[in-house]
């Protein structure tokens, strides 16, 4: 059973997680799906105090009579730097392009810059797929004609990655320059990922790469590595000799291990890393360029300054805003610079988002954890603790997300493998359920036939007939009809396979079969927990005698199993009886015909069995069934109008023979006897009080139970046009 169950559970695993793993590496709804829930999930967090963004916002537009020409910001420049010298600003980037020359404010600008000696700027780069094509229109025109300015422009391809050099003043004063590119996809436009180095720029670093070893050198932590004036040059050639430049800087025993680990990683692993947002737009401390300007704005010694385009309060889709994961409607798109600033606070903290190099693990492990929680735990139940274990590896997910930047996968797990998960188990248990029932049709036509007369044949069914050629289809008798039903019996199937079922049901319906056959009964049906048997053919006194007779043998034989079944499981059993007319006859079902008892009886012996899990009996039966049986001990239960039928029915409770009942019990129904007929009458205060006094002597009796419970609602709302019948809505 173990194994059975290990082995499916494996199945599942490998199902899942295949079907998983196709998803995971060929589609983008891990990134798209579960990277953007982890960062919802585990919202903002405080970025580095280093990092601080000027921003030129409206304010700043108004205060300084400006407009959307970001080169006509570069009269500003030169007391913006000059400030945040005065201040100590450790560096300080513009996420600005200063290609075309301004004579009338490039010479005091650069000579500010190289005072200040710790400017770094933004380089332009053209290139189709970029999402941040800002190069001026008078550059553009220069790059696409050739110096005589009469050649066409070139191809596409012949520009896919151009370089736009800086102004020659401005170039010999920055401390150095770099591109700055995000991906521009048409089809997501969610920025999620920045370039580290460009290939296409003969591994050229990015300016937030490049600003952190400026910053690395100028607190100290590259002493003693022999490193050029200009750094973007050497971080290229480092790029190119991977893994021997990094080998060499680890050898050296110059710097930390830890920050050893980190230059590696940067300098030698794929070209694009996913950011570690801090937070929707505006996270990061953020002045107005017109405050820093006006120096209204202070504690700037030391901080990493990124000056740059930012639309504060006007959220629609500016040039230079994008989509972020923690974007709402309500914060608006993020600014270029503010990217810039999280690429750079990432590094700095040692922490862009990684993958696990164990994720197909984990995928695989998960499948397997579910398979086995559908297989130990079958139907509802196991779906509900699969998604609490999936709950719980999620919170997991978040949890090292939020604490090392770890990104386990989650939308493929609970949006895919977990699903099919289910859909898989569900099958199975679909499968067992059918393989159940041919197993108890097997045990039906291959068991009862060792001990008692089964109708398979037209000649059992109507047994004067002795010509097979003369046979009916159906035959009209009045008879007993006895139906049984396991109480619980999905639950147990659930806990058990189909061939555990199979033997336990085979034990069960030969302790449930026997009092049939003992007594001149025929079994007319078996499905799942169901068993059908007739009386017919038999003086009225002996039907009723052998019905009411098997059915208290019944009891108690279930009884006895429950006791002593080795599987320690529990068939409790309810049993009704009902008199009247049925058919018998043949059912024809494609190449079989199978023989019934068709009829109200049937239904309603079965209704009648459906009672007692109101009641709170074993066996009841209607008042027809006991006329004249002087040895059969019996109480009235009362009138019940069933399901699917308009006329109510008068139920009895068989409680044993004569000569097995003591004298308390006669006492009991007698006791009861009194409150059901004032509860018939509509006495409702009476009858409760007869109720109460038979519980307080006897102590729990069912039926009393259930009266007691109506006569007290009546009591506070009594129904109107009372019959003395009790109505259920359920079988």
């Amino acid at each position: 059973m173990i194994n059975n169950r290990f082995s499916r559970a494996l199945v599942i695993a490998l199902v899942t997680a295949g079907v998983g793993y196709g998803i995971f590496y060929k589609t983008d709804l891990e990134t798209a799906r579960g990277l953007d829930a982890l960062f919802k999930l585990r919202g903002s967090r405080t970025p580095p105090s280093e990092v601080v963004v000027v921003a030129m916002d409206e304010k700043s537009d108004t205060k300084l009579n400006l407009y959307s020409d970001l080169t006509e910001w570069r009269g500003f420049h030169t007391r913006l730097i000059q400030e945040l010298q005065r201040q100590g600003a450790a560096l300080i980037v513009f996420d600005l392009q200063f290609i075309a020359s301004q004579p009338d404010h490039d010479p005091a600008l650069a000579a500010a810059v190289a005072s200040a000696s710790n400017v770094l700027v933004t380089d332009c780069v053209q290139t189709p797929t970029s999402a941040r094509d800002q190069c001026s229109k008078a550059n553009k025109k220069t790059f696409s004609n050739t110096e005589n300015g009469n050649q066409p422009a070139p191809s596409k391809s012949s520009i896919e990655w151009k370089r736009i050099p800086l102004n020659r003043m401005l170039r010999s004063a920055v401390l150095d320059h770099a591109p700055f590119l995000l991906s521009n996809d048409a089809e997501n436009t969610v920025v999620r990922e920045v370039w580290t180095f460009f290939n296409g720029l003969v591994e050229a670093p990015s300016l937030p790469v490049l600003t952190w070893f400026y910053y690395l050198q100028r607190s100290g932590a590259l002493n003693g590595i022999a490193l050029p004036k200009h750094l973007s040059l050497w971080l290229a050639e480092q790029r190119m000799q991977c893994p021997t430049s990094a080998r060499q800087l680890k050898n050296s025993g110059l710097m930390e291990d830890n920050l050893t680990e980190s230059i590696e990683e940067v300098l030698c692993s794929d070209d694009t890393r996913h950011l570690d947002f801090y937070g929707p737009p505006k996270t990061f401390r953020m002045e107005s360029y017109s405050d820093v300007y006006e120096g209204k704005v202070g504690n700037l010694s030391g901080k990493v300054v990124f000056v740059g385009k930012v639309y504060r309060n006007d959220l629609s889709n500016r040039e230079d805003n994008f989509d972020t994961p923690l974007m709402t409607t309500q914060t608006g798109r993020m600014s270029g610079v503010e990217i810039m600033a999280t690429q750079f606070a990432n590094l700095l903290e040692g922490r862009l988002i990684t993958v696990p190099a164990w994720h197909s693990l984990i995928l695989l492990v998960f499948c397997l954890l579910v398979g086995l929680v559908l297989t130990q735990f079958a139907g509802f139940t196991g779906i509900i603790i699969s998604a609490l274990l999936s709950g719980a590896y999620v919170g997991l997910a978040v949890w090292c997300f939020s604490s090392y930047g770890a990104w386990l996968p989650i939308a493929v797990p609970i949006l895919i493998q977990l699903p099919l998960a289910w859909l898989i188990a569900l099958l199975w248990s679909r499968r067992d359920l059918l393989k159940e029932r041919k197993c108890i049709l097997a045990f039906v036509h291959r068991v009862f036939p060792q001990w008692m007369p089964i109708p398979t044949s037209s000649k059992e069914w109507f047994p004067e007939i002795n010509d097979e050629t003369q046979a009916r289809s159906e035959r009209d008798v009045l008879g007993i009809c006895l139906a049984t039903d396991i109480e619980g019996y999905t639950t147990v199937a659930a806990q058990h396979t189909a061939h555990e079922m199979w033997e336990l049901l085979n034990a069960y319906y030969q302790v449930l079969g026997y009092p049939v056959a003992s007594h001149k009964g025929i079994i007319a049906d078996v499905t799942g927990d169901a068993m059908m048997a007739v009386w017919i053919d038999l003086p009225a006194a002996k039907k009723r005698l052998g019905a009411c007779l098997a059915a208290l043998e019944m009891a108690l034989a279930v009884e006895k199993f429950n006791e002593t079944a080795t599987t320690g499981c529990c068939l409790p059993t309810r049993i009704g009886l009902h008199e009247g007319d049925m058919t018998l006859g043949r059912l024809d079902a494609g190449e079989g015909s199978h023989y019934r008892a068709i009829g109200d009886t049937v239904s309603t012996a079965s209704r009648i069995q459906g009672v007692n899990k109101y009641l709170g009996t074993r066996i009841l039966a209607s008042s027809g069934v006991v006329t004249g049986l002087d040895d059969v001990v019996y109480r009235p239960v009362g009138r019940f109008r069933l399901i699917g039928r308009a006329e109510p029915i008068e139920l009895m409770e068989i409680v044993g023979l004569k000569a097995d009942i003591d004298m308390t019990v006669y006492t009991l129904h007698q006791q009861f006897a009194l409150g059901l007929n004032a509860f018939e009458q509509g006495q409702w205060e009476v009858a409760a009080s007869h109720f109460q006094i038979l519980l307080n002597q006897y102590g729990d009796d069912a039926p009393s139970l259930f009266y007691l419970a109506i006569a007290l609602k009546y009591t506070k709302n009594p129904p109107a046009d009372w019959e003395g019948v009790v109505t259920l809505t359920g079988k």
